[in-house]
């Protein structure tokens, strides 16, 4: 742990940072300094100097200062310290684990708990959708789930009851990796009938979580978590969606990070493929083979790794 990793979770906790423009601060402070180098006093001194240029940073610069000032630096650095030992990675964005499709989307986190195999980021696919799938949706979300493990891929999801559940469930039942992406601490599982999932999930594949234990679950945290889902992300698989709710939240971030998007749309109209889905430029799909034939198309190419600003690579930030 260096003194800025317990500054970067507390940052975090505050919700109101995710900003690209923050990283993208951060990163002007790291062609001076390397992470391991960068001290509370000397990132204050760089902020206020930013402050006292002026210009769009200017603002920012001030919140972060202000924020800064307010975080209970022991609580964050006793954190770090607990969940190491433990064996949950902290992953800032300054970190070789912290994935870098995350770079890509406006409001990425400054960080993420890792309880897992890091690795199984790199390259999933996300398949979501509403509590209250129709069971043959719900079937049907289980075999997705088994062809993209068969496809090398690691099924992301997270970890609700309900389509969530069949796509972790059907993963696992391939013999695949799969990630759930939390909406509070990473060492609390919810829903709690999940659990017995969720610690299947921690031996194949992640459980991942953007706050500590210092930020208490609300409804928003259930809606900014799917940001994380998408972004993490390859492509993004909807098996069932209602009319509102969070599946419709999930399809906007989708839609604003400009991932390829896909809606499982069956021959009986159970009105569980909504039209605002679709116009939120999802495709549509009615089998395996259809899915397959979509996902290696020109719609939804490679998505290539975007790398870490080329400030950072001079740096060992891990």
């Amino acid at each position: 742990m260096n003194d800025l990793d317990p500054i970067i979770a507390g940052l975090n906790d505050k919700q109101d940072l995710n900003d690209k423009t923050v990283l993208d601060l951060f990163t002007d402070l790291f062609v001076e300094k390397g992470p391991k180098e960068v001290t509370q006093e000397f990132l204050l001194d760089f902020l206020r100097i930013k402050v006292y240029e002026g210009g769009e940073r200017s603002e920012l610069a001030s919140k972060l200062v202000d924020g800064i000032e307010s975080i209970d630096v022991d609580f964050y650095t006793d954190y770090l310290r607990e969940i190491d030992s433990d064996t949950i990675s902290f992953a800032p964005f300054y970190s070789p684990e912290y994935p870098d499709r995350l770079w890509k989307i406006p409001d990425p986190p400054l960080c993420l708990y890792i309880d897992g195999d890091m690795e199984s980021l790199d390259d999933g696919v996300a398949v979501v959708g509403t509590r209250s799938a129709k069971e043959h949706r719900l079937e049907f979300v289980h075999e997705i789930a088994h062809a993209l493990v068969k496809m090398d891929k690691t099924v992301v999801s997270g970890l609700a009851n309900g389509v969530d559940a069949a796509a972790h469930q059907g993963a696992l039942d391939a013999g695949g990796e799969t990630v759930a992406v939390l909406p509070g601490e990473v060492q609390k599982i919810v829903p709690a009938g999940n659990r017995d999932l969720g610690d299947q999930i921690r031996e194949q594949g992640a459980l991942v979580s953007e706050t500590s234990s210092k930020v208490g679950i609300h409804r928003g945290r259930f809606v900014e978590r799917n940001r994380v889902t998408s972004g993490i992300s390859t492509a993004v698989i909807i098996g069932a969606s209602g009319e509102t709710g969070g599946t419709i939240h999930q399809a906007d971030f989708a839609q604003e990070q400009e991932k390829p998007r896909f809606l499982y749309d069956p021959e009986i109209d159970d009105g569980q493929s909504p039209t605002k889905v679709f116009d939120k430029g999802f495709r549509g799909f009615k089998n395996i083979d259809e899915l397959k034939e979509l996902l290696n198309s020109d719609f939804s190419p490679s998505d290539p790794k975007t790398p870490v600003p080329t400030e950072l690579d001079d740096y060992d930030c891990g």
